[in-house]
């Protein structure tokens, strides 16, 4: 009996030891992961970004009004009421065709009708006039466009009018046609800078094979300046400035996995949300985007999110 309550004891002594040494594991196990979450909390948060080679254009961007390679408004060198006008707007219509035919106001050849001809190939535009209204020789008559293209007219600054030679490439875009783009050339540049405006006309050309371009519309250029290829580049808005003095610009890159180091950056060509980086990186380098506001110089991060993109 005796040696049965002896082994009832240990037993007991035993379960109790290892629930024990259970409950001490577990407060043990708690402890270190509270702190690890604790020490997790206390880094920031962020994304990152890669620097990376790529193409990188500087660009000037303007809009201006679209007219046919050739416009020629049509007079009458007589006056006289319109009897009739022999091609309708839309028509085309040769050089030396008789345009428009007039009644003449001298009484003296009433019976002999003045004929206007066009003075270009092309196409009859607009016609000014109703039969039997009065044109002088002052009075536009029609106006014929022709040509194998469209030109645009821009005006450039004093500052940017330097940046602007004959033959230079330009895209245009009309809002009339939405997703279709036209590529041409400067074809005239003005050779000097008015005055009045401190602008300087520039013409750009560009084909309308499909005869999709009108005169009349509207359109936005882009003139391609000048183009880098395989420059290290990142997202414009990765970067930031000092507040006092606006020294800079600067970003912030990951070191080692888990340290954010500034770095001060020289910069070049903006080209639309990307810009490139002639000193203080290199392609690969991972720079923070989401986060970096609230950054110093050796800030403890975790990385949530890394851009795939090449």
């Amino acid at each position: 009996m005796e040696k049965r309550s002896k082994r009832i004891l240990y037993i007991v002594t035993a379960i109790i030891a290892v629930l024990f040494l259970m409950l001490v594991v577990n407060r043990i196990l708690h402890s270190k992961l509270f702190a690890d979450k604790e020490e997790e909390v206390k880094k920031d948060p962020v994304t990152v970004i890669k620097a990376k080679n790529g193409t990188v254009r500087r660009t000037l961007f303007y809009t201006g009004d679209l007219h046919a390679e050739k416009e020629v408004t049509v007079y009458s060198v007589v006056p006289g009421k319109v009897i009739r006008y022999n091609y309708k707007e839309g028509d085309s219509v040769a050089k030396g065709a008789a345009l428009v035919l007039l009644e003449r106001a001298e009484t003296w050849d009433e019976f002999k009708p003045v004929v206007v001809e066009s003075p270009i190939s092309g196409v009859v535009a607009i016609n000014h006039l109703d039969r039997g209204e009065f044109a002088t020789t002052q009075t536009p008559l029609s106006m014929v466009v022709g040509g194998r293209g469209i030109n645009v007219l821009i005006k450039v600054t004093d500052i940017e009018f330097a940046s602007i030679k004959n033959g230079m490439d330009a895209e245009l875009t009309v809002p009339a046609l939405p997703g279709k783009f036209f590529k041409g050339k400067i074809s005239k540049v003005a050779p000097v800078i008015r005055r009045d405006t401190r602008t300087a006309p520039v013409e750009i050309f560009f084909e309308n094979e499909d005869r999709l371009l009108m005169s009349g519309m509207f359109g936005d250029i882009r003139i391609i300046i000048e183009e880098k290829e395989g420059a290290i580049n990142i997202p414009l808005d990765t970067m930031l400035f000092e507040k006092e003095g606006m020294v800079g610009p600067y970003c912030f890159i990951v070191e080692g996995g888990k340290v954010a180091k500034k770095r001060k950056l020289e910069t070049g060509i903006i080209d639309e949300g990307k810009v490139e980086i002639l000193s203080g990186l290199k392609v690969g380098d991972k720079v923070v985007d989401l986060g970096k506001e609230s950054l110093k110089d050796g800030s403890e991060i975790v990385i949530i999110e890394e851009s795939s993109e090449e």
